[in-house]
């Protein structure tokens, strides 16, 4: 529970920062807004897409800040970029979009903002393909840079997704799985940017190849 409420706090901070960009001083929308970003993401079927992956989003971002052309974008994409979550659904960014929209609109940001905004959610759901601009690609660089985190942390990861999708069998979770990786793999690179590949694309790599051999010896257990 300490841990969590030192998030909570780590986050809240991170909040009033960012909504100060907008010029909101409006104490009870921005404290209900804020409460309802935690509740969302605090939903109990999450176990990567949590808190604690918002906070991993916000580390990165500051990590390379000096990068990052239109800091509030990147901000509230991150807030809202996964607040809604539903592994059996598949239109969880058009959801989390639509989200984004109708809250920051609520917080004052301007018409601009909030579209480019709602384009980079929309964005998260195929990383591959980028976004409209080098800021985008940052955000989505460090989305996916869980894929070269340290080892240890990389198979964390990959238990928490998998009980995300506890209501999917192993066949499946082996096919779609695997799919996911391999064409991960098989890119002439990992990342978008340059200094995410740089600094993540080689530690991905050991990380996928690891993972795909496990993939494999569950396979063979089947």
């Amino acid at each position: 529970m300490t841990d969590q409420r030192a998030v909570i706090d780590g986050l809240k901070a991170r909040w009033r920062t960012h909504v100060q960009m907008l010029g909101n001083f409006d104490a009870s929308v921005v404290g209900r807004t804020f409460d309802d970003l935690c509740t969302s993401y605090s939903e109990k079927h999450r176990h990567y897409h949590t808190l604690n992956h918002l906070t991993r989003i916000f580390d990165c971002l500051e990590l390379h800040g000096e990068e990052i052309g239109d800091p509030a974008r990147l901000a509230f994409a991150a807030w809202y970029h996964d607040v809604v979550y539903d592994p059996r659904r598949t239109d969880n960014e058009a959801k989390s979009a639509e989200r984004a929209m109708k809250e920051l609109d609520a917080l004052g940001a301007d018409n601009a903002l909030r579209s480019h905004v709602v384009q980079l959610i929309l964005a998260t759901k195929n990383h591959t393909a980028g976004g409209r601009d080098y800021d985008d690609d940052i955000f989505l660089d460090a989305d996916f840079a869980i894929l070269g985190a340290p080892h240890d942390q990389y198979r964390q990861y990959v238990r928490d997704v998998r009980a995300e999708y506890a209501h999917v069998d192993d066949a499946a979770w082996l096919n779609g799985r695997g799919t996911f990786l391999k064409k991960i793999s098989a890119a002439p690179r990992i990342f978008r940017t340059g200094i995410f590949e740089g600094e993540y694309a080689e530690q991905a790599r050991e990380n996928i190849a690891w993972e795909l051999t496990a993939l494999d010896a569950l396979g063979g257990r089947q």
